[in-house]
């Protein structure tokens, strides 16, 4: 039933028993089993209240996401991304650093080459 077992069922009934007597205990039941009805009303009410909340948020959530996902240009991401590695121009970073490298072997009388590619060795 309640988790009760015989036993427990036994005491109960012999208390109230007790404490109602026997003439009012039939509608001791009656009101008592009116009691527990209307306290699992209120619980389900409270149950599909909470759960109503929670659907709205989540459609609320699920809106949300598919307005932020639908504003981003998927396209103009993935061409700012291309143009990444043509604006860090790595070679030509290389090129004017050398200049200074070369400036202070040009001071010890060596020379050094003007570009990557005449060393030979091509940038990958």
């Amino acid at each position: 039933m309640f988790g009760l077992g015989i036993s427990e069922i036994i005491v109960i009934v012999v208390a109230a028993l007790i404490f109602v007597g026997p003439k009012q205990l039939p509608e001791f039941i009656k009101s008592a089993g009116k009691l527990f009805v209307q306290i699992r009303r209120a619980a389900n009410e409270v149950k599909s209240t909470v759960d109503g909340v929670i659907r709205e948020a989540e459609e609320e959530v699920r809106k949300e996401a598919k307005s932020i996902s639908d504003s981003i240009d998927q396209k103009a991401i993935s061409k700012n991304l291309s143009e990444i590695p043509a604006a860090l121009d790595i070679p030509g970073a290389l090129d004017v650093s050398m200049k200074g490298v070369r400036a202070n072997f040009a001071t010890g009388g060596l020379e050094l080459p003007d570009t990557l590619e005449q060393t030979g060795n091509k940038p990958k």
